[in-house]
Formats: structure tokens, C-alpha cells, sequence
């Protein structure tokens, strides 16, 4: 998935929810992008509707999202291009980009520009600032995430885009001494000012680390 190969991607997590006995509810939701993202649809669509079959693990946050993200798809068929958003947004959420090659994150920029769907605003901008980060865009990343954090409507779809998009601002932020005060106070209101988001844990840990080695940089 990492490459871009989507048939592969495909035909290995189909094995894996046939197969694995650790989550085949992820493991469908991973099916059925990839199967969407390769342009069967309809398989794919197919798929989605077995993800909520398959959830057995009520407090893990990743069948969750998983069953949730399904869901949507059941009741309003993705495009291709949505489809390859979501793995994307995998490979975003499981920090995976800093690990892709520079080609194959050009390419995923270029296919979440060709995402027009105005419901998943906020997620590409989110993912496209991401890409550009990896890419040492940092000015356009700046302006991706700034874009994400303002996009009140992708709150109501993907509750974590928002607050995961005002910690990789304050991220960005701090690596610049002149910025660094705004991307401490970015980091806090991401810690703050949200709540109830998937993986919000995560990102909680994540800002912690954040904030303590800017401690460790400028002694409180």
C-alpha cells in the first residue's frame, strides 16, 4: 500500500481477513479501500458491508474507526478517488509517509488533489500537509494544515482531522525559533480546545512528546 500498489494491497488483506484472527473487521475495511482504489467499486462496496459483521472488539479504537469510516461508504458509495484517500489516510494515521519514497509521495499528493468531493475537504487538506511536510514543503504544508483546521464541516465526518491538523501545525511551528511560542500554543489547543475524536490517546501522547522536548530545548 505504501507503493501505490493497490491490486497487491489488495489480495494481501483479503488474506488477512480471511485468514488472521486479530482484527478481520480492520482487515475488511483494508480490503475494501484498496479493492475500491484498484476501481472495483462494487467489490468493494460489497466489502464495506462486512466490516460491521465482523466487529467483536467494542474498545478498540481501530475497529471503531474502521466501522465508522465503513458506514459511510455503505450509505453513500466512494469514488476511486475517495477510495485511494483512505489509504492514504491509513498510511497517514499509522505514520507510515515519513517511511515512502519521494516519487511515491508525489504521487499521493497528486491523487489527493484529484479529490473533489467537498466532504473530504478537510481530510485531504490534512493528508496533503502531511505529504508536503515529508516532501520539506514547509510553507505549503503550513497553509494545507491551516486549511484543515478551518474546515468546520470535515469536524462532523472525521472528528480527528481538525485537532490532528492543529498538532502538525504547532509541530511545524516549533521547528522555527520565531514561531516556536505560536506552535506551543497550537499544540495546547489541540490538547484543549477538542474532544471526544477518533485516536484522540494517540494524539494526546503525541503532544505530550511534543511539548516535553520543547521543555528540554527552553528550561521552563
Amino acid at each position: 500500500m505504501i507503493e501505490m500498489n493497490f491490486q497487491e494491497a489488495y489480495e494481501s488483506f483479503r488474506r488477512l481477513k480471511d485468514e488472521s484472527r486479530w482484527s478481520q473487521c480492520y482487515y475488511a475495511y483494508l480490503t475494501a479501500v484498496c479493492q475500491g482504489a484498484t476501481g472495483d467499486l462494487e467489490g468493494a462496496h460489497s466489502v464495506f458491508k462486512d466490516v460491521q459483521k465482523l466487529f467483536k472488539r467494542k474498545n478498540n479504537q481501530i475497529e471503531q474507526f474502521s466501522v465508522k469510516k465503513a458506514e459511510r461508504y455503505k450509505k453513500q458509495p466512494p469514488t476511486k478517488e475517495l477510495c485511494i484517500l483512505a489509504t492514504i489516510e491509513v498510511l497517514y494515521l499509522w505514520k507510515a509517509l515519513p517511511n515512502c519514497s519521494l516519487s511515491d509521495l508525489q504521487h499521493m499528493s497528486q491523487a489527493c488533489q484529484e479529490v473533489s468531493d467537498p466532504s473530504a475537504a478537510g481530510l485531504k487538506n490534512l493528508l496533503l500537509g502531511a505529504i508536503h511536510k515529508c516532501l520539506g514543503n514547509s510553507e505549503d504544508a503550513v497553509q494545507f494544515f491551516r486549511s484543515a483546521i478551518k474546515d468546520n464541516h470535515e469536524h462532523q465526518i472525521n472528528s480527528y482531522v481538525q485537532p490532528y491538523a492543529c498538532y502538525e501545525l504547532g509541530c511545524l511551528m516549533l521547528d522555527n525559533p520565531q514561531t516556536a511560542g505560536k506552535g506551543k500554543v497550537l499544540l495546547l489547543q489541540a490538547k484543549e480546545n477538542y474532544t471526544g475524536y477518533d485516536f484522540e490517546n494517540r494524539l494526546h501522547v503525541r503532544i505530550h512528546a511534543a511539548l516535553a522536548s520543547l521543555k528540554e530545548v527552553v528550561p521552563q
